[in-house]
């Protein structure tokens, strides 16, 4: 089906793969291997679905404006959040399994940011698997992910402490459920989580920092603990000692959302379609983290993205219109 998207968020991923970074190559209507007549093109696209090769952007928000021959799903005009590539323009064409309705209640600033980091942080916490009284580190903790996975797991019973270098952060990750860790260097991370567990560490560490942060983190995991990466803030490579793998036995892995929803989709539209309805009803509980900074128009993508990368911001980017 084709849906004529009016909002998009800029997440960390879209930056990403603007840089040419992410796990799919992006081209664009100056790649010299772009097919004919995508080249040059308006990064508006047109009604039927094109746009430049690679145009950025995995989600957005809408209202459906046509239906595919033989194809079945939300007839035209509904309101719908949409997971695809290429959302970085007015119009894209997605599968019906890729295209939620939502609600009249929902906005769509809110619709439009649905299908990455609320998903995100749902499995990675299920996939920890920490019961009442676990404890997780948070790098970047004032993030939306991080405000997400913190609410999500007081509702679970486990502790989350969030690393932050900016005061201003605490009351809204107090509010959220976290325990705020205000730290000037990596050491300092690693002295707060001591103290807060006892000495213990922490039994997992989700990070989406790396660099350094990251690698200050994995130190603050108790042996046998877990560590998981799924950002690349920094943009530095996370170094592993051998010793936290041979002597403290941390478990490290990475998390990526479109390869673990495969894994999700190979058990059956049954386990999809129950985690779209449990996410779909966190977030209309008060899910934090989907708050917006700014919006910009959709040809104003260069402001947004400068807007995207200041320090300290609060709230989501949007392209709009």
């Amino acid at each position: 089906m084709r849906v004529r998207v009016t909002a998009r968020p800029v997440n960390p991923s879209d930056l990403l793969f603007v840089q040419g970074r992410y796990g799919r190559r992006a081209r664009f209507a100056t790649d010299p291997e772009a097919p004919d007549g995508q080249r040059g093109r308006d990064a508006r696209g047109g009604p039927d679905g094109g746009a430049p090769a690679g145009a950025p952007g995995f989600e957005g928000a809408g209202v459906v404006d046509a239906l595919g021959p033989g194809t079945s799903g939300p007839p035209p005009g509904t309101r719908v959040a949409v997971a695809a590539d290429g959302t970085w323009r007015s119009y894209v064409c997605a599968p019906a399994a890729a295209v939620l309705p939502v609600s009249e209640r929902m906005p769509l600033d809110v619709a439009c940011q649905l299908t990455v980091n609320p998903f995100t942080a749902r499995l990675l916490l299920d996939d920890l698997g920490l019961r009442d009284g676990g404890t997780v580190l948070l790098t970047a903790g004032a993030s939306a992910v991080s405000r997400m996975v913190a609410w999500l797991a007081r509702r679970r019973g486990v502790r989350c402490f969030a690393a932050v270098r900016r005061a201003e952060h605490v009351p809204a990750l107090e509010r959220g459920g976290a325990v705020p860790l205000l730290t000037g260097t990596e050491n300092d991370l690693a002295d707060r989580v001591r103290q807060a567990t006892d000495g213990r560490g922490a039994d997992a560490a989700l990070d989406s920092v790396g660099g350094a942060v990251g690698g200050a983190a994995l130190r603050c995991v108790r042996p046998g603990g877990r560590f998981v990466s799924y950002g690349m803030l920094s943009g530095r490579p996370l170094s592993v000692p051998p010793e936290a793998l041979i002597f403290r036995r941390v478990r490290v892995r990475g998390f990526w959302l479109p390869e673990r929803l495969e894994r999700l989709e190979r058990q059956g539209t049954a386990a999809v379609r129950r985690l779209t309805d449990e996410v779909g009803a966190e977030v209309a509980a008060g899910l934090p983290g989907l708050e917006v900074a700014a919006r910009y128009d959709l040809d104003a993508y260069a402001l947004a993205l400068e807007h995207a990368t200041r320090p300290g911001r609060t709230g989501k980017v949007l392209l709009t219109g």
